[in-house]
């Protein structure tokens, strides 16, 4: 079983945003940083229910092909 390419790219994505918003912004305002953190979880969170909704219909498709 393969799992949706979209759904790794948008969490790769969301994970850079995630790593950046840690790491590289010290100098930025407490909003700023809240926003690019907000974004961030958001990516990462659409990419993991897209990868669980694409294997979830995946193995339905198995199923019915036994």
């Amino acid at each position: 079983m393969s799992l949706s390419k979209k759904g790794y790219v948008v969490l790769f994505i969301g994970l850079i945003l995630l790593i950046s918003s840690i790491f590289f912004t010290t100098n930025w305002s407490i909003t700023a940083w809240l926003v690019l953190f907000i974004f961030s979880l958001l990516f990462c969170t659409v990419g993991i229910i897209m990868l669980i909704v694409h294997l979830v219909k995946q193995i339905k498709l198995d199923k019915q092909n036994k």
